[in-house]
């Protein structure tokens, strides 16, 4: 049995279609097929149900399957740890980042970090905060950047920014003429925000609620610039991050500090679990030390 039948098999499982799979992996399908019955034919057991009109795994299968994934989450591990006896500056990360804290900070340290470590492959997958925490947990991501408070027995976190968190208004509205207010003077207003893909969002949620009401949210999205146009439209009222507006060109919006408030702490989480490749301590030291 080798690694590469294995792999095949694993994303025919995952996907639970050859089609999906062969593109995945690059090949026609006509050859995985042919890959799969020969992994079939060494092992001498059936693994996929050919008889079932939809995809199926036989009874034999699904154990292959369940044990292969942690076989060759193992085999990868123990690869990156041969990789990393023989070399520092080489490796490969798979690092998760919501665009909004992508849009402030890590566009100049992707493009700092490469520019140090151009052996060490950065991909970069851009995401809610929720969908980041999701993916490093299932292993398809090395390394997240989430919100704090982060409490999970599962994961590692280090944080690594701090920002100011701000009620955003409308120049025209009321609540302009302040230059600080209390989240309970938002609670009748028609309220913009990011949408549940973001821990933001829960937080947000979650500091109303301690503050005696739920907000009158009226619109949700997943791109913040769509959200401070709105503010700019005097459309509502939000509440995002101090340095998001450095980005939004406006002389409609005026940002407000918040008595009750509570910082935007930026972190990074990696599974407890997880082999910390040489090239994965590199990017969070690298980026521990970048000044903004």
């Amino acid at each position: 049995m080798n690694i590469k039948s294995l792999t095949y098999f694993i994303e025919v499982a995952k996907e639970k279609s050859f089609t999906k799979a062969a593109k995945n992996l690059f090949v026609c399908q006509s050859a995985l097929s042919k890959s799969i019955k020969n992994f079939e034919f060494e092992l001498d057991i059936t693994l996929i149900d050919r008889t079932s009109k939809e995809f199926k795994l036989t009874p034999e299968g699904e154990i292959f399957y369940e044990n292969g994934l942690i076989a060759l989450k193992h085999i990868n591990e123990q690869l990156s740890m041969l990789l990393d006896s023989v070399t520092l500056e080489k490796g490969k990360i798979n690092v998760g980042v919501p665009p909004v804290i992508s849009t402030i900070y890590f566009t100049s340290i992707i493009q700092q970090f490469r520019a140090a470590y151009p052996s060490i492959e950065l991909n970069v997958i851009e995401a809610g905060a929720n969908t980041v925490k999701s993916k490093v947990e299932s292993g398809e991501i090395d390394i997240g950047v989430v919100i704090l408070p982060f409490s999970s027995e599962n994961f590692d976190v280090t944080k690594i920014f701090e920002a100011e968190i701000v009620a955003v208004v409308n120049k025209a509205h009321p609540l302009a003429k302040y230059d600080e207010i209390s989240l309970k003077d938002l609670k009748d207003e028609p309220f913009i925000s990011l949408n549940e893909t973001y821990m933001l969002h829960d937080i947000i949620i979650s500091k109303c609620a301690e503050a005696g009401f739920t907000p009158n949210t009226i619109y949700k999205s997943s791109q913040w610039d769509f959200i401070a146009e709105l503010v700019a439209l005097n459309q509502g009222v939000t509440i995002l991050p101090k340095p998001i507006l450095s980005k939004f060109h406006s002389k409609n919006i005026k940002t407000l500090k918040i008595k009750d408030g509570f910082p935007w702490n930026i972190a990074f989480v990696v599974r407890k679990d997880k082999y910390i490749s040489k090239a994965i301590k590199l990017f969070i030291d690298f980026t521990k030390e970048i000044e903004l």
